[in-house]
Parts: structure tokens; C-alpha cells; sequence
């Protein structure tokens, strides 16, 4: 989340920039007198009824009720928030924002538009190097051999590391300072234990990876000698400020207008399968590019599409993988359908050997979810037993406890009743009594002998501190990270801790060395307390926990902002009181929708953390 600017800067970008040009770079804009019009973006139509007024720096579509300013435009067109719009043009006026990267306070280092363009110039030098490089040839007769032309390198940031130590780091890059801190920091360069500065990427074929904004914010490297020891097969970029594996979809950029207008995605594996779909025809195709799928992965889909069809291998691990990915969409709200790749083959195999046609078709084959689940379970177990019908029945169980909506959950449960051939109503029942076990936070450990007596901190504070520290969960520390601002963490000490864990720090107690002592014991406490050991039905709440402390801390929040509102109101008279009263109107408004539950509170949250990036 971007950090507080002022609204004069805001206003300063919005007066720098005429809105009919940007919209115009977005799509065709036909310029009549002082006013514009075009086909609208966002409904389908013959007759252009999207209007622009520069005037005004406003749109306005009369077909479907769209409109807004010129940050309203960018945050619907590119399905962003309001700190990435603000971002984004930004750097198209050329006026300098800066930006608290973190939330919780400045990080020292390299600001994340620097690594963006410390990733971007690396991307063009390895495009570069594998064109027109003779040591690169090699890599040509690789990617010529899995039938990517020169066109598609170019299309896809394809490129080469040489196997040199000092491509990027040596005398052709930058030496020293800003630049050199910046290729450090987007994990282009290494460190050895000597201090020596050497290249992290040597003789790779190297893809950019890119976020769905399409700035370049890390690579993945594909090792070319079969002999190689110097690592995996595939390397990636390590965690940074701008590149979390959570986070970013391969592909993401090139498919989502492709994505929106379908309103679904096509989920595969690697980035070649990704560049082999779009090759073949099926542009909505991204990839997780080889690491789990997480709820930030399905959080992101849901921005552009209502449904995902996940194309999986044929192998035990890639149907577990597949089953555990549709799980995260089904929990997320989504339409899930699974598709079944023949014996040996991915998607670039696929479309290779048999056309485009042999792959539409295995699209054409998908099952849901539990269809696919009922069919595994049919050869694994045998359902005529009791013990073999037990273990399927708590399987499609705990796959149903992920819907959110009645119906959805009632499709599930029908199809899973008729597969296993028991009664609809039983199935319902027992998914009830699953999802009515709470899952509960261990307390912390007793205090040492003689030890002063430990600080009285709220209760969920403690508690999502010690659910994120337990875990050590990607999935959780992105929740955090989404919906609570660290600000709102009243105690100081579980704001520092929830902060770093949220962050996932590599090293706990090193990123809390200036935080002091009270939150080093803290955080020893978290890490020393015994991790309860969690059956089915309770790690199918642990997000629903996460999401109720989050819910606990949010109405604290609001319920000491209506405490300041009745207290302004009190001291002021006449017309100053009817804003102050409407405010508070809306909160109690606002309240009452997040003690609802998670479903009714994320657009009422989403609005306060739009608020707190405006400023």
C-alpha cells in the first residue's frame, strides 16, 4: 500500500495530465472540439457513448453509468487499487511521490521503482546478449529446438546470462552506488562471504517475469548443461520488495484484458506452457510458474475472472496440486473447472505434437472440482468398506468447506451425495458440525520465575502474532498484509512483531534489533511456544481465524474513531456540526456492515485503506 500523500500532489498529477491522452493510449478516443468521445471499455457497444470532457478532467459513459477522473479511469481499466493508479501516473507526468514502502515506516535502501528499472535494464541486456552474443548460441539452439522464434523472445523478455561472474556486476554496468545497490536489492547480484560482488545468474536462458502492471520484477533462469551443479533447473529471482512468488502470475500482463473480457483464466504450470498457450490461441493463460499456488494467486484471478479452469498433469503430484489450487479459488468465490492433460504431456507438448485442436479438446473435457476429486477416490479407496467410505466422505467434505455461498456448497454436497451414493442430507449435516470447530491460538508460555509480570495486550493482537509465527504461512502473512494496516495494531510491541512476520523476514529476531527488548521476548515466545497440531476440520479455519482477529482489530479501530466523532461533536455548534454528523452516520453505517462477517466488511475495509492512501 502506497504511503500518505498530500492531496495538492495528487491534484498535481490529475492537472499534469490531459485525461483524453491517457485515455487515448488506452484505447481509440476520437477528438470532436474541446470534448472526446469512443467505444466504451467497460460494456459492449456499436455507438460510442463513453464520453471525455478535458475541461473537466472527467468521463462519462451514458450506456452504463461510468465515471470518474483520471485515477478512476486507470483503477478500473487496469482492475488496480488507487496507490498503483497513483503510481502509475505518476511517472507518466514525471512528478516525483514518494512513497512509504512498507506501511509500517521507511525502509532504507533501494526505492521499489528502482529495482523496477534495475530489472527492466537487465531484461533488455539479456535480450540483448542472446541475440547478438556468440557465446549465447547455445541458448539460441535451445529455445530454437522448443520451437520459440526470435519474435517470441523479443514479445516474452526472453534473453541470455552469460556464464560469466561479472555480466551485470563487471565493467560494462554500473560501478558503484545507486545502481549497483539497486541490482543488489532485485536480487541480480550476490555477495560472497569475502564481500565480493558477483552476477546471481550465469549461462541461463532467462525469462522476465513481470507483474500484471507489465514492469519487469524478476527472472526466471533455465540452467542449459545437464551436468550443471550450480543449482536447480530453474532459478528464480529471490524474494524482494518488488517480486514475491506469492504474489505474481506469469503471464498476467499480456492475458488480462484477454482475461476480463472472458471473465475467465486458464491456469497452467510453467512459463513455456504460458508462451505455448498464447502461441497456440488460448490468450488467457497464465502461469504460477512452478511454485505453490496461494490465496494471493487466487485473490489476484478474482480481480479479472469469475472462473479458472486449471490444467493439471496427470501425475499424483500434479493432481494433488491441482486440487489444492481449486480449493483456494472455490474459497475466493470462484468457478472452478479441472482439465486432465493425456499421459506425459503439458500444454507445450501438447499443442506441439497435436495443434491447437488436441489441446481445445482437453479443455472441452473439464469436471468440477468434486467431480474430479469422486473419480480419484473411486480408484483409491473402496467405498463398499466403512473405513473406505469414512476417508471419502471427510475428503469431499473438507473440498466443500471451501465454498462460500449456499449454493455453491449445495451443488458440491449434491454431486459428492451421489457419487459416494449416501443421502444429501447426512453429508450436510456433518459439513455443518465440521465447520463449527474453532480453531484456537495456543496461550503464550508462563513467565519465568521471578520475571516481572508480562504486559496485558489485546487479546487478538496476541493471537494473530502467534497464528503468523506458528504458521509460518505465506497465505496468512498475505491476508495480514492485504486487509490490516500496521497502524491500526494498538500495542506497540505485537505491531512490531506482526509487522516482521507479516513481512516475512528471513531472519525474526535480526529485522526486531531496534524494535528493543520487550518485542525480542515477545517474539522468542512466539517462536519457543509448542505449535498445536491441527486435524482436518481445524486447519480449514485457520484463514477464518486470521480473518476474525483482522475483523477484532478493524472495529476497535472504528469504534475509537466514533469515540473522536462524539467527542467533536460535543464541542461544535451550528453548521460545522452537519459534517461531522454525517461522518459519523456513515461509521455507525460502516460498522454495523463489518460485524457482519468478512464478506459484508472487505468493501467497507477496502474504503478505509483507500482513504488512508489518499491521505
Amino acid at each position: 500500500m502506497a504511503g500518505m500523500v498530500s492531496k495538492d500532489v495528487i491534484d498535481q498529477i490529475r492537472n499534469a495530465l490531459d485525461i483524453a491522452d491517457v485515455i487515448g493510449s488506452y484505447i481509440q478516443v476520437k477528438r470532436a472540439g474541446q470534448s472526446a468521445k469512443a467505444l466504451c471499455p467497460f460494456h459492449k457497444e456499436k455507438t460510442p457513448s463513453f464520453h471525455i470532457n478535458p475541461a473537466r478532467q472527467a468521463f462519462h459513459c451514458f450506456g452504463c453509468g461510468a465515471g470518474g477522473d483520471v485515477f478512476k479511469f486507470v483503477m478500473m481499466y487496469e482492475n488496480v487499487d488507487f496507490p498503483t493508479a497513483l503510481r502509475m501516473l505518476a511517472a507518466r507526468a514525471g512528478v516525483a511521490v514518494q512513497f512509504d514502502e512498507d506501511r509500517g515506516g521507511k525502509r532504507e535502501g533501494a526505492s521499489k521503482d528502482a529495482l523496477f528499472a534495475a530489472n527492466e535494464e537487465a531484461s533488455q541486456r539479456y535480450q540483448k546478449e542472446l541475440v547478438q552474443s556468440p557465446a549465447a548460441a547455445e541458448a539460441r539452439a535451445y529455445l530454437q529446438k522448443r520451437s520459440l522464434a526470435a519474435a517470441v523472445w523479443k514479445e516474452w523478455g526472453i534473453g541470455y546470462a552469460p556464464e560469466g561472474w561479472d555480466f551485470l556486476s563487471g565493467p560494462a554496468g554500473p560501478r558503484g552506488g545507486d545502481k549497483m545497490k539497486a541490482l543488489e536489492a532485485a536480487g541480480l547480484l550476490s555477495t560472497n562471504e569475502k564481500g565480493n560482488v558477483y552476477d546471481r545468474f550465469r549461462d541461463r536462458v532467462m525469462f522476465t517475469i513481470r507483474d500484471e502492471l507489465g514492469r519487469a520484477v524478476g527472472f526466471s533462469g533455465r540452467i542449459l548443461k545437464a551436468d550443471d551443479k550450480a543449482g536447480g533447473k530453474y532459478v528464480n529471482t529471490p524474494e524482494t520488495p518488488v517480486f514475491r512468488k506469492s504474489r505474481i502470475l506469469f503471464g498476467l500482463d499480456k492475458a488480462k484484458r484477454e482475461i476480463l473480457d472472458a471473465r475467465q483464466a486458464l491456469l497452467v504450470e510453467g512459463q513455456i506452457d504460458c508462451i505455448r498457450c498464447h502461441l497456440g490461441g488460448f490468450k488467457t493463460a497464465v502461469a504460477s510458474q512452478g511454485t505453490a499456488f496461494t490465496e494471493e494467486h487466487a485473490r489476484l484471478l478474482k480481480r479479472y475472472a469469475d472462473q479458472v479452469v486449471i490444467v493439471l498433469d496427470a501425475d499424483a503430484a500434479g493432481q494433488k496440486a491441482a486440487l489444492r489450487s481449486a480449493e483456494l479459488l472455490i474459497a475466493e468465490g470462484l468457478a472452478v473447472s479441472l482439465a486432465a492433460l493425456p499421459a506425459g504431456e503439458d500444454p507445450d507438448s501438447l499443442i506441439l505434437k497435436k495443434g491447437s485442436e488436441a489441446f481445445a479438446a482437453v479443455l472441452k473435457a473439464v469436471r468440477t472440482p468434486m467431480g474430479f476429486l469422486l473419480g480419484l477416490l473411486e480408484k483409491r479407496e473402496d467405498l463398499r468398506s466403512q473405513e473406505g467410505l469414512l476417508r471419502a466422505t471427510r475428503a469431499v467434505l473438507e473440498l466443500a468447506a471451501h465454498a462460500q455461498g449456499a449454493v455453491q456448497t449445495e451443488q458440491m454436497l449434491r454431486e459428492a451425495a451421489a457419487g459416494l451414493n449416501v443421502g444429501f442430507d447426512a453429508l450436510q449435516r456433518d459439513l455443518r458440525s465440521a465447520l463449527r470447530g474453532k480453531f484456537r491460538s495456543p496461550p503464550p508460555p508462563a513467565p519465568a520465575v521471578g520475571a516481572d509480570p508480562p504486559a496485558v495486550r489485546p487479546v487478538d493482537e496476541v493471537e494473530l502474532a502467534m497464528l503468523l509465527g506458528n504458521r509460518g504461512d505465506p497465505e496468512l502473512a498475505g491476508l495480514v498484509r492485504r486487509w490490516l494496516p500496521y497502524p491500526l495494531i494498538s500495542d506497540p510491541v505485537c505491531r512490531a512483531v506482526i509487522h516482521v512476520l507479516a513481512e516475512e523476514e528471513e531472519d525474526l529476531m535480526a529485522a526486531l534489533d531496534d524494535e528493543g527488548e520487550a518485542c525480542k521476548a515477545f517474539a522468542a515466545q512466539i517462536v519457543n511456544a509448542p505449535q498445536k497440531v491441527l486435524g482436518t476440520e481445524a486447519d480449514m479455519n485457520i484463514a477464518k481465524a486470521a480473518q476474525d482477529m483482522i475483523l477484532r482489530i478493524w472495529q476497535r479501530h472504528l469504534d475509537a474513531r466514533r469515540g473522536e466523532l462524539s467527542r467533536r461533536l460535543h464541542q461544535l455548534e451550528g453548521a460545522e456540526r452537519q459534517p461531522v454528523m454525517r461522518e459519523f452516520a456513515q461509521l455507525l453505517l460502516d460498522q454495523g456492515k463489518v460485524k457482519l462477517g468478512w464478506a459484508q466488511a472487505c468493501p467497507i475495509m477496502d474504503l478505509y485503506l483507500q482513504r488512508f492512501a489518499e491521505g
